[in-house]
């Protein structure tokens, strides 16, 4: 008997599939794209009875019909899987509480004659909602096993893996209870099956059948692997047949004979169904979808998560800042005098390898926390209903809700949100999507505020962080709704959500996904900002003439190429010494985690003319301390300041680092931090979004997306700061405020000429294999 060596998992969406996965592969998983598209493979391993089996997550789909490859490209990659064999067996997890409209994936993996188990879950909400299923009578009808699972309670897995097990593919009993059609089209599908069967021979005569159905259904994925013109013409044929003769296309017939067979499938194993029809989730949504209530609900949710995310973190903050420069900033700058090493490896090592390791670990506990909160509002089902709530929203720059979820996406990384709008099936709402995700806050840029709330803003952290998020929805819209009227005219597609049941998120789900995000962040910062901290600390210890300077010399490489682009940020609030402001951002463009490394460097090695004092140092007495302050804090979140969100921000923060000092001599004002803040929020995304932005839909439209951005950043952060000094010098703001309004007028005029002009038509400018170059 031949054993199981790899298993996919495929299900429909919202239906248990991530939370058994995950279950089933524990941390034994690999994160990659899928060949050819930037769609995310997971692939992990699981055990059973001391055997490894690979088991592959397919992308959540309700059918395999591919009706075009731009528009369901999720259903071509889970198509293309199955078809290729790779697979020695399937799992289709199924919603129990839904059947009717699982089943419709369920019949098409059976018409194919793969290898299946069904894994019936969501049992305990089916219970809830008076739903009593005989699952045995599934099984006779369907002829394949059928396993009872309730994936968030860990109940059914170990059945599952031993049916898994038991299962031999070559020999798994395959006598479904298959859709009946009407005579036309069963002849015609006889007919393709026996041609199907002699083009390709290593077909089975049920792979043979589904072919020549899919030929009938005019899929796309059938057409690009039945190449024959012979076949493909006569399925042409049929399908005008078919037409004329029942007055209807055979795609629908063939769905509603699906149907049909669903129905009855579900009258016979279908015992009992209660009349109560108002549970947890319909009172909860008569309130958070209230459509006056909703978008409040989601404001006020949004700005407690970051409240808690910046006021638990601040207190979590001493054991990873002052832990972190203890052992990698002061104990390297210790071993190195110990050592006798010449200062300037001295100064390598501490301020550029040991601050790069300290300005990552610095960020875990504000991004480790908001991503736990994003992990609890997903999983909770929430963020399905923000999605619907900013519906009405998002169509007042001709988009549908479904675009909000990838710009959620966007609070975490960019990077995910541009692949994300994959699941959008219009190709104008799509790029519309794309070009606004940049002004969503990443998780990167939430490390840049932290640091500037704390220095500038100690009181009012968390409130400045909410309108900072705010402001880049807000310039996400207004983007929207100007390439609405310009080069993007058009009506966005209706919105059709499936609300997922709420319910109590499970602890190791949230764990491990938050677990997951944030080891990918700290990773993908670490692998910039500490390459980047070691460079910056030697172009900034280095003359133009190769001669050695001290640490923040104003006469260093780094320093002078600064000051010389710095006179373009005046207006925005950065004098001609804040040059480390402007380094920041210029090696911000690699990585926004880059910015915080990079300041932190440059405005520490400003002031070390105190010197360091090896007979001082006592690695002991700085982790003591660090523990002491950490554990301070805690002691303090629950007294009445730390339990108010207005007045929490106004508990002591740590500022006695020298780089928040010097940050907060070198900007003159709040408002000039502000402005700055406001540059980083909506400047260029980092290369790997523009890199993504390319692939998706073109390098026109990433240039394109990041000249747009460029001139919002530098127009919103100059205006900001200029009006701010209005009274100090009106003449100058004045002149300031009126140019770039003009410039932004004609900017925007020139837009709708060229939309006018161009014509632009979304059809032409999305592949799922995008080229170099799209249509304008």
């Amino acid at each position: 008997m031949k054993s199981v060596q790899t298993v996919a998992i495929v299900g429909n969406p919202n239906c248990g599939k991530t939370t058994l996965f995950n279950r089933l592969t524990g941390s034994q998983q690999k994160v990659g794209n899928w060949a050819g598209v930037t769609v995310e493979r997971k692939q992990g391993e699981m055990r059973i009875d001391g055997r490894a089996l690979t088991l592959v997550d397919l992308p959540g789909v309700y059918s395999l019909s591919v009706a075009s490859e731009a528009h369901a490209i999720d259903e071509y990659i889970a198509c293309e899987y199955i078809h290729s064999g790779e697979a020695d067996l399937i799992i289709n997890i199924l919603d129990g509480s839904n059947l009717k409209r699982n089943l419709y994936l369920t019949l098409q993996l059976l018409e194919m004659g793969v290898p299946c188990i069904l894994a019936v879950n969501m049992l305990d909400i089916a219970k809830q909602r008076g739903v009593d299923l005989d699952l045995r009578a599934l099984e006779r009808l369907l002829g394949c096993p059928v396993v009872p699972m309730v994936s968030t309670q860990n109940k059914g897995i170990d059945e599952l893996k031993q049916t898994i097990a038991k299962c031999d593919p070559k020999h798994i009993p395959h006598q479904p209870a298959l859709a009946q059609f009407d005579e036309v089209i069963e002849t015609s599908v006889v007919a393709l099956q026996r041609n199907i069967q002699g083009y390709n021979e290593a077909y089975t005569p049920a792979m043979a059948r589904a072919m020549a159905i899919r030929l009938l259904e005019q899929d796309l994925f059938a057409s690009k692997v039945i190449v024959d013109e012979t076949i493909q013409e006569q399925a042409h044929n049929f399908q005008a047949n078919i037409e004329s003769t029942l007055a209807e296309e055979a795609d629908i017939l063939i769905a509603d004979a699906r149907y049909q067979q669903i129905s009855q499938i579900v009258r016979s194993i279908q015992q009992h169904e209660s009349t109560k029809r108002h549970g947890l989730s319909y009172w909860l949504d008569s309130v958070v979808l209230n459509r006056f209530l909703g978008i409040p609900i989601f404001l006020a949710i949004m700005y407690l998560m970051f409240e808690f995310s910046m006021d638990l973190g601040s207190v979590l903050s001493p054991i990873f800042d002052q832990g972190s420069t203890t052992v990698f900033v002061d104990g390297l700058q210790y071993l190195g005098a110990v050592w006798h090493l010449p200062t300037w490896l001295i100064a390598i090592l501490a301020n550029g390898v040991g601050l790069g390791v300290n300005t990552v670990l610095t960020f875990i506990p504000q991004i480790g926390l908001m991503f736990l909160c994003l992990s609890f509002l997903e999983d909770s089902g929430y963020m399905a209903r923000a999605a619907f709530v900013m519906d009405k929203f998002m169509q007042s720059v001709g988009l549908p809700g479904k675009s909000f979820i990838p710009l959620i996406v966007a609070f975490g990384c960019n990077v995910p949100s541009v692949m994300a709008t994959r699941t959008l099936e219009n190709p104008r709402d799509r790029l519309l999507t794309i070009l606004m995700t940049p002004f969503m806050s990443c998780g990167a840029r939430l490390a840049i505020f932290v640091g500037f709330g704390t220095a500038f803003f100690p009181e009012h952290a968390g409130l400045m962080v909410f309108l900072l998020y705010l402001t880049g929805i807000a310039v996400a819209m207004v983007t929207g709704f100007i390439f609405k009227l310009t080069i993007l005219k058009g009506k966005s597609a209706p919105f059709i959500l499936e609300l997922p049941n709420y319910h109590l998120p499970d602890v190791k789900t949230i764990s491990r996904l938050t677990w997951q995000r944030l080891k990918g962040f700290v990773v993908r910062a670490g692998k910039y900002i500490i390459p980047i901290c070691v460079l910056l600390g030697t172009l900034n210890a280095i003359q133009l003439d190769g001669k050695v300077v001290p640490n923040g010399s104003p006469e260093s490489l780094l320093a002078y190429s600064g000051r010389a682009i710095t006179p373009i940020l005046q207006p925005m609030g950065v004098s001609q010494d804040n040059w480390p402001a402007t380094v920041g951002l210029v090696t911000g463009l690699l990585a926004k985690e880059v910015v915080v490394g990079t300041l932190n460097t440059l405005y520490t090695q400003q002031q070390t003319d105190a010197g360091f004092d090896p007979a001082a140092y006592s690695l002991s007495d700085g982790l003591h301390a660090a523990w002491q302050d950490t554990v301070d804090g805690l002691a303090s979140i629950f007294s009445a300041t730390m339990l108010n969100p207005f007045t929490a921000n106004e508990a002591d923060h740590d500022m006695t680092r020298s780089a928040m000092g010097n940050m907060q001599t070198a900007f003159s004002s709040a408002a000039a931090a502000f402005a700055y803040l406001l540059f980083v929020l909506l400047y260029i995304p980092c290369v790997s979004t523009i890199a993504t932005i390319a692939r998706e839909i073109g390098t026109r439209w990433a240039y394109f997306s990041s000249a747009w951005s460029l001139s919002v950043a530098y127009s919103a952060a100059v205006i900001f700061y200029q009006l701010s000094i209005f009274f100090q010098q009106p003449v100058v703001a004045s002149s300031w405020v009126i140019g770039l309004i003009a410039a932004n007028v004609f900017w925007i005029y020139g837009l709708l000429r060229w939309g006018n002009l161009r014509s632009v038509s979304p059809s032409g400018m999305l592949t799922s294999k995008p080229a170099p170059d799209c249509h304008w």
